[in-house]
């Protein structure tokens, strides 16, 4: 298990990257994590990694500090979102580095994976796209045989097909066992197919942490037409986020089951009758930015 502990951090301008994060990753999960730029997440996976050092809480996996910790390092491997392949390196020169660090490391798994999408493994990494150095970081890492990947950003700049097969990777090294990843990504969808669960980020803080499936079914859209048009919304503002009304149409979210999301709307207009009703399915990203919205109202009305 890796444990997080009211971890801060702060850099030499003084702004807050981190501000009191607390937060367990369960063995053989897959963890995503998810933000705007500048909101914590990169500096989180290297601290997590024992890249940095926490200004103050602590980062322990199995129970063992994980700063300046070599034996607790070695089973980590950590793909930033900057590229670190040497130019002048082949990937099977970058493979052999690998293996100096990862005794681990599998010749045998890097042979198949670069072959599956034909990478040429003797090729100059200078000559490389964007994209396929992108590709072969994926490579190494899962071939290091370590017990926890850290990825930031690693679908980015990937090709919808090599981004399909980067993810593939990883759900494999995944379905077979003792491995536990955490990956940020702006991508929802990516998110969403690979992931067990979902922390959101956002100023340095921790404000949400759940199941994919706790996620995408706790808010849904309704739709409904009503025999007359609404004029105003205040009897539904302790149960529907973001009402509108175009006419008879009125749509509104809710965490409301539809039998509860109904009812609350007849006590709300007892003279006007639902004519038509429908629950359209929210995409992760507007769950997201519904779950952020209602997390900063509620700390707003705590205050």
């Amino acid at each position: 298990m890796i444990k997080i502990e009211n971890v801060c951090k702060k850099y030499d301008n003084n702004v807050e990257s981190l501000k009191n994060v607390s937060l367990e990753i369960k063995k053989d999960a897959v963890l995503g994590l998810i933000g705007t730029n500048g909101a914590g997440k990169s500096t989180l996976l290297r601290i997590m990694s024992g890249i940095y050092k926490a200004d103050s809480g602590s980062v322990t996996i199995g129970g063992e500090t994980v700063f300046e910790n070599d034996s607790v390092k070695a089973r980590i491997c950590f793909v930033s979102d900057e590229q670190y392949l040497i130019p002048h390196f082949t990937l099977t020169e970058m493979a052999r580095l690998y293996k100096r660090f990862y005794p681990g490391f599998s010749f045998e798994r890097f042979s198949s994976m670069c072959s599956a999408i034909n990478l040429d493994t003797s090729r100059k990494i200078s000559t490389f796209s964007k994209g396929m150095k992108r590709q072969g970081e994926v490579i190494l890492s899962i071939c290091t045989g370590s017990e926890y990947l850290f990825f930031d950003e690693t679908f980015d700049g990937l090709d919808p097909i090599a981004r399909d097969f980067a993810k593939k990777m990883i759900a494999d090294i995944v379905a077979e066992g003792n491995c536990t990843v955490v990956l940020s990504s702006h991508n929802l969808s990516d998110i969403q197919t690979l992931c067990d669960s979902v922390c959101l980020i956002d100023g340095g803080e921790l404000i949400l942490h759940k199941t994919i499936d706790d996620v995408v079914n706790g808010w849904h859209k309704y739709q409904m037409i009503l025999s007359t048009p609404v004029s105003s919304f205040e009897n539904l503002s302790d149960f529907a986020l973001y009402p509108y009304s175009s006419g008879k149409l009125l749509t509104f979210i809710s965490r409301l089951s539809d039998e509860e999301a109904k009812a609350r709307l007849e006590n709300a207009f007892p003279n006007n009758k639902i004519m038509f009703y429908e629950r359209v399915e929210l995409s992760l990203d507007e769950i997201f930015s519904v779950e952020v919205a209602s997390i900063k109202e509620e700390r707003s009305l705590a205050v």
